[in-house]
């Protein structure tokens, strides 16, 4: 008898590692995830982004790609950090090049780099003399040019290297004061990579190979001012010319990219105004549709980008994915019903999903697979301080960048909508303990 209880202890013991100590996460964010908790928590490295300032992503599955690679890239850097810890570094984009930027605690790395590269390119940080006096330097230009020009806040961007940045920052700084110039409301200047608007119209971008003479320009004009009248003058025609049908079709925003020029814009309206004859889409629900310069993504129940010169039969192949409204209300009514359900649960936890970015069809299946790990794991309970787990799609750059990134990581954890029953309850696993009942 003795020799049952002992086997029957052995027996709950075992269940219990195999819950407490899970295989490798197999889910390709939420294994990035986990070791961006690691680089944070060893290396001090508080912001990781997958492919930052990228545009042409392509297609959803090309995009799902780009997250594998990131992190093939983190997994090498992981590697090349144990050889050189000691890097300064706070900021990492995974991307497509090497290069330093934000002064010296910010760097792209390609995500295909060799080890051997990584851990060259972490031993070529400047000594700490160089780093002072370049930082030394760029701090006089600063004050020398927002004295000058009075301008409030001044940066570059990340997308750009440090000796961009002070490239840029010596020819602003030859720029002569104007009258004109202080009339202006700008919130910040932004030296970048291009002229493009930033998303908050109230930066002015300066690119930073532009002439002092352009720089001139842009200081005197009102660029965001001028980018608006522009797009107006193309809605106006858009609207003159698709505006009917696009009301049949209850499309409530239909939005051009900065990047597109008029032309491209227009085309992208027509393209997609051939494809809205089509049944089948007209049972879409239609939030805000985006053209774009080289992009055709499905974002979420509602909101869709799509390439400008797409074909329409392309366009209606490719958004025929999307669910029906009847499906749509039904996959909505589910979650909202689930998620109830979730609520006080034995875990310690709550449960939510992605405001943006996510499908509702998703969210649900969320939820359920949730509901069978609280089923199954009566005796998990969330170790702290975590208190949230948020449901997001890992296939999205734009997802995975928020989540590895969240203001709240360090009470949030973020799982892939995506996993699997047994991929969810690993990565559950990691933030938390199971305590098997006592053996009598």
């Amino acid at each position: 008898m003795r020799r049952f209880y002992l086997l029957l202890t052995l027996l709950f013991f075992s269940v219990f590692l195999l819950i407490s100590k899970p295989a490798e996460a197999s889910n390709v964010f939420n294994a990035l995830a986990l070791k961006k908790m690691e680089l944070e928590q060893r290396y001090g490295i508080t912001n990781l982004e997958c492919f930052p300032f990228i545009i042409n992503i392509g297609f959803n599955s090309d995009e799902a790609e780009r997250v594998r690679q990131c992190l093939t890239g983190v997994m090498t850097l992981a590697s090349a950090l144990k050889e050189v810890p000691e890097t300064g570094l706070r900021i990492v984009g995974i991307s497509s090049r090497f290069q330093r930027s934000g002064g010296f605690h910010a760097l792209l790395i390609p995500w295909n780099a060799a080890k051997e590269d990584m851990i060259r390119v972490l031993q070529e940080t400047p000594s700490k003399e160089e780093q002072n006096r370049f930082i030394a330097k760029v701090r006089q230009l600063k004050k020398q040019i927002q004295s000058g020009l009075h301008i409030r806040q001044l940066y570059c961007t990340f997308k750009i290297s440090n000796e961009q940045c002070l490239r840029g920052y010596q020819t602003l700084a030859t720029v002569e004061p104007d009258r004109r110039m202080s009339r202006m409301s700008w919130a910040a200047v932004a030296v970048t990579d291009s002229h493009l608007p930033e998303r908050d119209r109230t930066v002015l971008t300066l690119k930073f190979d532009a002439s002092t003479e352009t720089m001139t320009q842009r200081m005197k004009q009102d660029p965001a001012a001028e980018e608006w009248r522009r797009q107006k003058k193309i809605y106006a025609e858009i609207q003159k010319q698709y505006g009917k049908a696009f009301k049949a079709l209850q499309l409530p925003n239909f939005f051009c990219d900065k990047g597109l020029v008029q032309q491209e814009c227009i085309e992208g309206a027509k393209n997609f105004h051939e494809a809205a004859k089509d049944p089948g889409l007209r049972k879409k629900l239609w939030g805000t549709v985006t053209v774009h310069k080289f992009n055709t993504l499905i974002k979420s129940d509602h909101d869709d980008v799509f390439r400008y010169n797409l074909a329409p039969e392309e366009i209606i192949r490719v958004f025929s994915k999307k669910p029906d409204q009847s499906q749509m209300q039904i996959d909505i009514t589910l979650a909202e019903k689930l998620e109830k359900r979730t609520k006080n649960n034995s875990t310690g936890l709550r449960a939510v999903c992605d405001l943006e970015g996510l499908l509702s069809a998703d969210c649900a299946t969320g939820f359920k697979n949730f509901i069978a790990f609280v089923r199954g794991h009566r005796d998990y309970r969330v170790s702290r301080p975590f208190t949230d787990v948020m449901f997001i799609d890992g296939t999205q750059l734009d997802r995975v960048n928020f989540a590895l990134n969240s203001k709240v990581r360090h009470s949030y954890f973020y799982i892939d909508v995506h996993s699997t029953p047994e991929e969810m309850a690993g990565h559950l696993a990691r933030f938390g303990s199971s305590r098997p009942e006592p053996v009598r």
